[in-house]
């Protein structure tokens, strides 16, 4: 005794056709009929040459329009996508600083407490001013002479971070010796005038 099973073939094929001709492009009847009588009216060697020639149009333009474009896009996008990196991993660590900042309460020093604390700051970083005196009720003037450069830069990033304080004005002179400059500058606390 056989089994017979139901065929699905012819409904699959009919299916794919159906399918297909959605995707053919409507070409309006006038418009084929005045093709067909132009292709029609040449000799074989024309139509070679036509085809030919619509063929090597279409590889033009399939270049222009597809290849170059994305050929350029990605050439430039790996030119600047280093860049891009450092960028971001940039970005990242200052939103990471400024989350920190913005996470730790601002000391309330003023006045002698501020210049006193920021005397302690320094001699720990080895520095030593020749002048230190408050301008107002959250800023201070300094002066340090022949100090070096490391260490001021790294005592200023330790008084942003643990002070709160910025730098409104400085002026930075080398002085000849290895890394030894002469630094006059403005430090001003949060409260004094704007926000840090």
């Amino acid at each position: 005794m056989k089994i017979s099973r139901p065929s699905t073939q012819p409904s699959t094929v009919s299916a794919l056709s159906a399918r297909f001709a959605r995707l053919k492009p409507r070409v309006p009847e006038r418009w084929r009929e005045r093709f067909d009588a132009f292709w029609n009216a040449r000799n074989p060697r024309e139509q070679a040459i036509l085809g030919g020639g619509a063929v090597l149009l279409v590889l033009v333009f399939g270049y222009l329009l597809l290849w170059e474009p994305a050929a350029d896009g990605r050439a430039r996008l790996n030119r600047n996508l280093p860049q891009m990196r450092a960028d971001l991993a940039e970005m990242e660590t200052l939103a990471h600083e400024a989350r920190g900042l913005a996470a730790s309460p601002a000391p309330t020093l003023r006045g002698d407490a501020l210049t006193q604390a920021l005397q302690d700051s320094m001699g720990q970083h080895g520095l030593k001013p020749t002048r230190l005196a408050p301008t107002g009720d959250n800023a201070v003037q300094l002066q340090l002479d022949k100090v070096p450069f490391g260490a001021v830069a790294g005592w200023l990033q330790d008084v942003r971070a643990q002070q709160r304080l910025k730098v409104v004005d400085a002026r930075i002179a080398y002085v000849g010796a290895t890394a030894l400059v002469n630094v006059t500058a403005t430090l001003q606390g949060p409260g004094s005038g704007g926000r840090n």
